[in-house]
C-alpha cells in the first residue's frame, strides 16, 4: 500500500503524508484507496496536482469531473464560512473542559470511594456518549483546530470512552463517509443476523420483529464497541484490510482499550471482599456501557434510516459526491440539539462538510437546503426526534418485510 490515488493520478503514500498540513495520518489511512472525494469534502477545492508533481507515481486516464455542482456549492459556503473559520470557536472549549472534567472527576470518585452505583455509572455513560458526540466525533474528522496535534489530543477521547480512535476512523471516515449507505461498501448498514438495515441482505423471520426488539438490542452497542475495538486492531480488519501504515498504531489503541478494561474491570473487583459483592458491583457497572452505547448508537442510526432513505449498489447510481451524501443523510431539530449532540443532527450537512466544526452547522443549513431544493436532490429535515423516530420505525419494519423499494 505504497500508494493513494486522487483524481486520475496515483501519488507515494510516505512522501505525501510528510508533507500534508493535516499530519500523516490521514494520507496514511487511505493507503492503497481513492481519497478524490476525502481530500474535496475536507478542503472544499481541487486537489493541487501541479504543486505535487514530485510525489506523483503514475497517471491513469482522465476521469469526467462529476462535482461541479458540489463546487458550486462549496463556493457559496466560502461567501459565509471561511474555510480558515470553520473550526471551532473559543467558546467550544468550554464544552470541552466541561466535559472532559466530568467524566474524569466523576470516574475518579467513583473508583476512590468505591460507589459503584447505577445512577453514577449510568450518568457516567451519558457523558461519555456527549464526548463521543461532542468531542472525539470533530476531532477525528479535523475539525476542531488547523493544528493536528489539538485533533490528534482530543481524538483520543474516544479511547478514553471505551473505542478506538484509529478503528473508528478507518470504519466511519476511510469507509462510510466516502461509502454512504452503499450496499456493500459502507459498514454501517451490514446489519447483522438479528437486523436488517441492508435490502441486499437475505431476510429471514425474525426480521419481521426487528423494528420492536432494536431498542433492547442497542443497548448493548457500548459494550460491543469495547471488544470490537480490541478485535479490530489486533486483526487489522473492520470490514476491510486497515491501512498497513497503522501498525504502530494499532499497538498503541489495543494498549488503551486494555488499560479500558483495567479501569472498569480490575480496579473494580479488587476493591471487593466477596464474589458476590464482584457480582454485584459488575452489574451496577454494566448501565454506564447501555446508557453510552443506547445513545450514541440511537443518534447515529436513525439519520440514515428513514423512509426515502438512497440505497446504492453500483457506482454510476451515485451520480455525484453531492447527490449520494445528500440523498443518503437526513436532519432533525434544531441548533439546540446541535449544541447538544455536537451537530450530528446536521447529519446531511456533516456529510458534505466533515472538517467544518458542528458549531457552524445551523448557518451553513439553509444555504445547503436551497441549493439542493433547485436541483431537485431530495434533502430531508425532520423537525422533531419524534417524526425522524417514526420514519426510521416504519422504515425497519419495511426492511423486516422485505417491502423497500431498493435503488
Amino acid at each position: 500500500m505504497e500508494e493513494i490515488k486522487v483524481d486520475n493520478l496515483i501519488y507515494n503514500v510516505n512522501s505525501l503524508s510528510k508533507i500534508h498540513p493535516g499530519g500523516e495520518l490521514f494520507v496514511k489511512l487511505f493507503a492503497g484507496r481513492d481519497a478524490t472525494n476525502v481530500f474535496l469534502s475536507y478542503h472544499r477545492r481541487i486537489f493541487p496536482h501541479e504543486r505535487m508533481r514530485e510525489h506523483l507515481i503514475k497517471s491513469l486516464p482522465e476521469q469526467k469531473n462529476q462535482e461541479k455542482d458540489y463546487l458550486e456549492l462549496c463556493g457559496l459556503i466560502e461567501q459565509v464560512l471561511p474555510r480558515n473559520r470553520s473550526y471551532a470557536p473559543l467558546s467550544y472549549y468550554i464544552k470541552v473542559v466541561v466535559l472532559l472534567a466530568s467524566a474524569v472527576g466523576l470516574e475518579t470518585y467513583i473508583h476512590i470511594y468505591n460507589q459503584y452505583c447505577w445512577y453514577l455509572t449510568g450518568t457516567l455513560g451519558l457523558i461519555m456518549a456527549l464526548i463521543g458526540l461532542n468531542i472525539q466525533h470533530d476531532a477525528n474528522h479535523g475539525a476542531i483546530s488547523n493544528i493536528f496535534l489539538v485533533n490528534r489530543i482530543l481524538g483520543m477521547s474516544q479511547n478514553w470512552i471505551g473505542g478506538s480512535a484509529i478503528d473508528w476512523m478507518h470504519q466511519h471516515v476511510v469507509q462510510h463517509h466516502l461509502h454512504t449507505n452503499h450496499v456493500i461498501h459502507d459498514p454501517d448498514i451490514q446489519g447483522s443476523t438479528l437486523l436488517r438495515f441492508n435490502p441486499i441482505k437475505t431476510i429471514l423471520p425474525h426480521h419481521a420483529l426487528q423494528h420492536i426488539y432494536f431498542f433492547f438490542l442497542i443497548g448493548l452497542m457500548g459494550m460491543d464497541i469495547v471488544f470490537e475495538s480490541l478485535y479490530n486492531n489486533i486483526k487489522g480488519y473492520h470490514h476491510t484490510v486497515m491501512s498497513s501504515w497503522l501498525t504502530y498504531n494499532r499497538v498503541f489503541e489495543t494498549t488503551t482499550t486494555i488499560l479500558f478494561g483495567v479501569r472498569w474491570v480490575i480496579i473494580p473487583l479488587l476493591q471487593q471482599n466477596t464474589w458476590e459483592m464482584r457480582t454485584m458491583v459488575m452489574a451496577q457497572i454494566v448501565p454506564m456501557y447501555v446508557v453510552a452505547g443506547y445513545y450514541l448508537a440511537f443518534f447515529f442510526i436513525i439519520s440514515h434510516n428513514f423512509v426515502g432513505v438512497a440505497h446504492f449498489l453500483k457506482n454510476e447510481q451515485m451520480k455525484s459526491f453531492l447527490f449520494q451524501q445528500v440523498t443518503s443523510s437526513s436532519n432533525v431539530g434544531g441548533p439546540w440539539l446541535c449544541f447538544l449532540n455536537g451537530g450530528l443532527n446536521y447529519q446531511i450537512e456533516h456529510h458534505l462538510f466533515p472538517r467544518i466544526h458542528h458549531s457552524h452547522y445551523p448557518k451553513i443549513a439553509p444555504i445547503v437546503r436551497e441549493f439542493c431544493l433547485a436541483r431537485n436532490i431530495p434533502y430531508k429535515h425532520f423537525t422533531t426526534i419524534y417524526d425522524n423516530l417514526c420514519s426510521f420505525i416504519e422504515y425497519i419494519y419495511d426492511l423486516g418485510h422485505d417491502i423497500i423499494d431498493n435503488k
